[in-house]
């Protein structure tokens, strides 16, 4: 500090026009403070040790006059000056100077491309809600959907009381008297929702009608709703499974196996149409009605006649219900994400806003790439790959297992198809057990009625087929059935 202050008072002792000049060179400079006081404290010297011999104030003034014009333009001065120091920096302030410029340029870029990503403004053109409701409708008249009755059913349903909730599925025999007269009086309760779900399956047809608070299908209550109903009607199966065992437990086998049929038509009502989740929870209601078939033919000792009857309600209904799951409604939710994620030039085309990167983006690597080189996909590339993926899911639903696992692997298949765009490669894994499941039902189906037809066999002939030819050949079998895992 002392040191400072003595620089101080010699600048100052300098005449005024040196002192000027050298203020004027420090503020030419543009440079760090530190830097411009060791400037100004080196020419301050300088213009001492030149004016040193001078012994009146006039002869100072003249010298510094001499010298000020040997040094010449301050500004051009100030350049020198502040170029000179900085070459004499160390080199590791040289590099980390450097680093700091070139990370400086690499944010203030990547803020421009941010930015570009948050101007524009998506144009909600179509409310995909209505959009949905017409796909699943396909101009049907509306007194053939079992929708109302099913619904109604889920409405009236009466809750399971707590004492049977982890005894509702066991066979009447397997409960105690308190367990029994529960169940008994659950089922009771829910006579009215049972048989809104047989008359619903007496309706040729089945589609939902969507409804939502927000246009926006991934906020709001869109699929909260579909989740309650779809949960709901799940409950209704239950409450007439248990009604099922207690006609067998009361002797009225042919009746419980007509309704395990009713069970697995109101689960194939909801199969092939409307969204994923729905068409999931009717697989599941008709495995509901296959293991409650087995169950009674395993336990108890059916008629020829019965088996027969069971038999050719189970061949009229899944011949009546040809497809299992359907994709068509599942692009609703791809479709509103690119209507709201991407700008519209009005012609189908449009780019990226930040709300739909994870549908342009396949990996880390390639969507910082897209990024900072602004190469992002536009919305009429973002359409087709969505519009070819789900063409392609419905290609591998069409192939058997044993098609599959002798084709491309099926991690490598998945990948080719969804490896631009993040969202559909997080879907990939769960259509592929998709395709597993429908294959599970179609063979589920095929052996149901296999079965059926060999106690058939057996209760008539009074021994087993040697093999399935055999119940061809007898009648027993319109066709031989192909396991799809093995041809």
């Amino acid at each position: 500090m002392e040191k400072q202050n003595e620089t101080e008072r010699k600048f100052n002792k300098l005449p005024i026009y040196a002192v000027e000049f050298i203020k004027l060179i420090i503020k030419k400079m543009r440079y760090r403070k530190k830097v411009r006081e060791d400037v100004q404290a080196e020419l301050s010297a300088h213009f001492e040790d030149e004016l040193k011999d001078c012994v009146t104030e006039e002869e100072k003034e003249q010298k510094a006059q001499q010298l000020i014009e040997q040094f010449g333009d301050t500004k051009l001065l100030g350049i020198l000056l502040r170029r000179a120091k900085k070459r004499c920096r160390p080199l590791w302030r040289k590099a980390l100077v450097r680093s700091f410029q070139i990370l400086g340029i690499i944010v203030v870029y990547f803020l421009i491309c941010f930015s570009r990503l948050g101007i524009g403004r998506p144009t909600i053109s179509v409310n995909y809600i209505d959009w949905l409701n017409d796909k699943v409708r396909a101009g049907r008249d509306e007194s053939n959907n079992a929708l109302p009755h099913y619904e109604k059913a889920a409405q009236v349903f009466v809750k399971m009381p707590t004492q049977i909730t982890n005894v509702h599925r066991r066979w009447p025999s397997d409960l105690n008297d308190v367990e029994m007269q529960a169940r008994l009086k659950w089922i009771s309760d829910n006579k009215q929702a049972i048989e809104l779900l047989r008359q619903g399956t007496e309706k040729p047809y089945y589609w939902s009608l969507y409804e939502a608070t927000e246009p926006d299908l991934m906020k709001g209550d869109f699929m909260t709703n579909v989740h309650a109903i779809t949960m709901g009607y799940r409950q209704v199966a239950f409450a007439m499974e248990s009604q099922i065992l207690h006609k067998v437990y009361g002797g009225d086998i042919g009746s419980a196996l007509s309704d395990c049929v009713v069970l697995q038509e109101f689960g194939s009502h909801m199969q092939g149409k409307g969204l994923l989740v729905e068409q999931l929870v009717g697989i599941a209601i008709e495995a509901l009605g296959h293991k409650t078939i087995y169950r009674i033919i395993d336990g108890t000792d059916v008629s020829a006649d019965v088996l027969k009857n069971t038999q050719e309600e189970l061949e009229n209904m899944y011949r009546n219900r040809a497809k299992l799951i359907n994709l068509e409604a599942e692009k609703v939710f791809w479709y509103d994400l690119v209507q709201r994620g991407f700008t519209d030039d009005g012609e189908g085309s449009g780019r990226v806003l930040k709300e739909g990167l994870p549908l342009v983006a396949g990996n880390w690597k390639s969507g910082l790439w897209e990024f900072v080189s602004w190469s992002y996909p536009d919305r009429r590339e973002v359409t087709a790959g969505i519009d070819k993926y789900f063409e392609e899911v419905e290609k591998l639903l069409q192939k058997t297992p044993l098609q599959l696992r002798n084709e491309t692997p099926e991690a490598d298949r998945w990948y080719e198809i969804a490896k631009d765009c993040f969202m559909l490669q997080i879907q990939g894994p769960a259509h592929s057990r998709m395709v597993q499941i429908s294959w599970r039902v179609e063979t589920s189906r095929a052996a149901i009625i296999a079965v059926l037809a060999v106690l058939r066999y057996e209760k008539e002939k009074g021994e087993y087929p040697a093999d399935l030819n055999e119940l061809v050949e007898a009648g027993y079998l319109k066709e031989l059935s192909i396991d799809p895992y093995s041809d």
